[in-house]
């Protein structure tokens, strides 16, 4: 199968060819978008979109769905950037929809994220991560059979399919 599916790639019109490059270049723009999510969550949260479920991003207190791409709600974003706020406050708009009688009401909240890990204090500094890094390293030293598998505590851990 493999050759044939070679030939048939080569065969490709150069359009198809582009529409897979910028399903690859998606793909891989979605998946940067997620490890920063990550990143700036700090602390225990984990890219997991890469599972097939429909969180990207989970943590003990958080699951996030991502979505990184060309159009963004600009007129949402005006509206977040007009609150003004005092001290720690954080600015928030929340979007409902008017079903009618009898229908339950959907709301969402929008927060500014860099706002949010500021206020949150979940952010990952330089520091933070050099010292995370320090500390595993010094952890993985001490233990004699660490990695091994043996008294490791990933080998406890769950593994999803």
């Amino acid at each position: 199968m493999g050759r044939f599916k070679d030939l048939a790639i080569q065969d490709q019109t150069p359009e198809l060819r582009e529409r897979s490059v910028r399903g690859r270049r998606s793909r891989n723009r979605g998946n940067a978008f997620e490890r920063w999510i990550a990143e700036q969550l700090g602390g225990e949260a984990k890219r997991v979109g890469q599972y097939g479920g429909k969180a990207d991003v989970e943590s003990p207190w958080i699951a996030v769905q991502a979505k990184c791409g060309k159009s963004y709600p600009e007129r949402i974003d005006g509206w977040l950037r007009s609150i003004t706020v005092r001290g720690d406050q954080l600015r928030a708009v929340v979007l409902g929809d008017a079903p009618g009688a009898g229908v339950r009401r959907r709301t969402l909240i929008v927060l500014d994220f860099d706002d949010f890990i500021a206020w949150s204090g979940k952010g990952v500094d330089d520091d933070q991560v050099e010292c995370q890094t320090r500390a595993a390293t010094l952890a993985t030293r001490d233990r004699p059979h660490a990695g091994r598998g043996e008294d490791d505590d990933r080998a406890a851990a769950p593994r999803r399919a």
